[in-house]
């Protein structure tokens, strides 16, 4: 399990306070997989999280896909566990202010390495 960070702890101790029912599938789905690369990676590296964000842009779409579930103001922050990725003073996540993951792996994604031709 990823040893470091205290996003990382946070995220899992709201994880599992969470009321699934209470959770769009989506947002369940997306921290799924989050909680899955902290359990099997201890020390992530960069390639990782790349392949974590690819894997959220993959399940979200486009940023429709976030909007339809989180709304344009951070409708769910409050409960869903991508809340520990927000800092304090800032109530919402949305396109404009990408502060949780799902948002960032959407608005700001990590440029994802380009195969190279042998020839």
């Amino acid at each position: 399990m990823t040893s470091g960070g205290i996003q990382t702890h946070d995220f899992i101790r709201r994880l599992k306070q969470v009321d699934e029912s209470s959770l769009p599938p989506l947002l369940l789905e997306l921290a799924r997989v989050m909680e899955a690369m902290i359990r099997e990676i201890d020390n992530p590296q960069l390639e990782d999280i790349r392949k974590l964000q690819g894997a959220m842009r993959r399940l979200i779409g486009d940023a429709t896909g976030l909007r339809a579930v989180c709304g344009t103001a951070g409708e769910f922050c409050g409960q869903c566990p991508f809340g520990a990725y927000l800092p304090s003073g800032f109530p919402y996540a949305s396109e404009k202010q990408a502060l949780c993951l799902p948002w960032i792996a959407v608005v700001h994604p990590i440029p994802e390495e380009a195969p190279t031709a042998e020839g």
